[in-house]
């Protein structure tokens, strides 16, 4: 799949049309892969390239800067977004030039002009443009006039509960991570480089691997039990990971730092993919070193006990 910035208008490319869906598509949720499904199904059907419409930054970005709980980076969505086989992931920043753009402005530099529809997929409850003004019944009145159909897709609904990605934020910040896999499909998962960190980890008699996650404002906090992909291996490593900011030796900064349970290969600058499996316990500053020594133990074997389960492996 590639990923579109700075598209051409009129490009060749898109002479015969696109199918579009449009959104932020954070986390990739069940109901964002409804709509990609249906996408990809409407382009084979069609004989013409498929298009995810989403920003970088986001919306939220742009209107809660740090305030915003991101699900996935721009790099895990493209991730999610490409075992459906798209064609293409166009991602426009959101700025102050896209917020103040009317429906028919937004239609048109975004969507008729580049990308030459000829269906557009969307949620039932798509709104877009300035103030959110756009709806459904903009992109019936402009697909008449720029010959493309509009086909809405209905939530899809989890015990009585339409699934969204705000609804998966509140579940991880509680620390439910069951209810935030049902609704993903998945375990919710974290990636990124592997970084050297303070080597504290190491000094305890722990080695770990650091994820630097201080661009972002990950919903999640606390002590898990977790599974780890590393890019040559197919079998996750269970660890144990600590997503917080450290605050016994004054971190500064939001991190994930995970210790794989028996391994002891160099995995620094590896792209390592971190799998949330069970909630251990909150992150709490200790009373020195060796009172935050005892509770690693004490979690390592609480972890040992989990994935030595049925329900663990």
């Amino acid at each position: 799949m590639k990923l579109i910035r700075r598209p051409k208008v009129n490009d060749p490319m898109f002479k015969k049309g696109s199918v579009i869906t449009i959104g932020i598509f954070d986390g990739v949720h069940l109901g964002h892969q409804s709509l990609i499904k249906k996408l990809k199904q409407k382009s084979v059907q069609m004989e013409l390239p498929s298009i995810v419409f989403s920003f970088e930054p986001t919306p939220n970005d742009y209107f809660f800067k740090k305030q915003n709980k991101r699900l996935t980076s721009l790099r895990d969505k493209h991730r999610l977004i490409n075992k459906y086989q798209i064609d293409y992931l166009y991602c426009p920043p959101f700025d102050s030039t896209m917020e103040n753009l009317s429906p028919n402005q937004f239609m048109t530099k975004h969507l008729v002009d580049l990308f030459n529809p000829r269906c557009l997929v969307i949620g039932d409850d798509f709104r877009f443009a300035k103030d959110r003004k756009g709806s459904i019944k903009d992109l019936l009145i402009a697909g008449e006039s720029n010959n493309f159909k509009v086909e809405q897709i209905i939530s899809i609904i989890d015990n009585k509960t339409r699934i969204s990605s705000s609804l998966i934020r509140d579940s991880l910040s509680n620390s439910n991570l069951k209810l935030a896999s049902q609704m993903l499909g998945r375990n919710y998962a974290l990636s990124g480089r592997a970084i050297y960190g303070q080597q504290l980890g190491s000094t305890l008699g722990f080695s770990t691997a650091n994820i630097d996650l201080s661009k972002t404002n990950n919903p999640l906090r606390g002590v898990f039990c977790v599974k780890v992909l590393l890019p040559d291996d197919t079998k996750a490593i269970c660890g144990i990971a600590n997503l917080g900011y450290k605050p016994t030796v004054g971190g500064q900064k939001l991190n994930l730092e995970v210790h794989l349970l028996d391994f002891d290969k160099d995995i620094y600058k590896s792209y390592i993919k971190v799998e949330f499996l069970s909630y251990l316990r909150k992150e709490k500053k200790f009373n020195g070193l060796g009172e935050l020594k005892r509770q690693i133990n004490q979690d390592i074997e609480t972890a040992r006990q989990y994935f030595s389960t049925a329900d663990g492996s």
